[in-house]
């Protein structure tokens, strides 16, 4: 009869182990809750002659208009330049809110996309909206109690994004 007790509180002690052993709280993850304000966005990774030689690049049709360019003279701007560049403006006004609860809150103005989130081993944050299913993996480049830099992938490159945690 005790050796029955003792089996099962040795099995019972095992599962809540094995359990505990398998949900991995990454020293990442606690600095990576709260609400953070992007303070610099950085092209990376993107072709100088975006639009003009990648058929795919983000819906990439050449338009006519001009803007001048560092050498006084004027250039033509793709589609995709544009676009480009309005993401860069919409982004450098945006704050993330990452919850506890894995639920994330990108607010632009005028627009608040909800998702979801997880880690990914220490150095990569998968995002999941609730509202299209489309899903980033951001690379985690630097992050402490006051700062993060991430990378988030672009069909043309990527945007090398600095955050300033404004709450905890």
């Amino acid at each position: 009869m005790n050796m029955k007790r003792l089996l099962t509180v040795f099995f019972t002690f095992c599962v809540a182990f094995l359990i505990t052993s398998c949900a991995t709280t990454y020293p990442n993850q606690k600095l990576l809750i709260g609400t953070w304000r992007t303070v610099k966005v950085e092209k990376s990774n993107i072709p100088a002659t975006l639009g003009r030689t990648d058929p795919t690049a983000l819906r990439a049709t050449p338009i006519t208009a001009p803007h001048n360019d560092t050498t006084g003279g004027v250039k033509e701007t793709s589609k995709a330049e544009q676009q480009l560049e309005r993401l860069i403006k919409a982004e450098s006004r945006s704050t993330m809110t990452i919850n506890v609860d894995k639920t994330a809150v990108k607010e632009y103005p005028g627009k608040t996309i909800h998702g979801t989130w997880k880690f990914k081993n220490n150095t990569h944050l998968l995002v999941v909206s609730k509202e299209t299913d489309k899903k980033v993996l951001f690379e985690i480049l630097k992050i402490n109690d006051t700062l993060a830099i991430v990378k988030e992938p672009l069909p043309v490159g990527e945007l090398k994004i600095t955050y300033k945690k404004i709450k905890k």
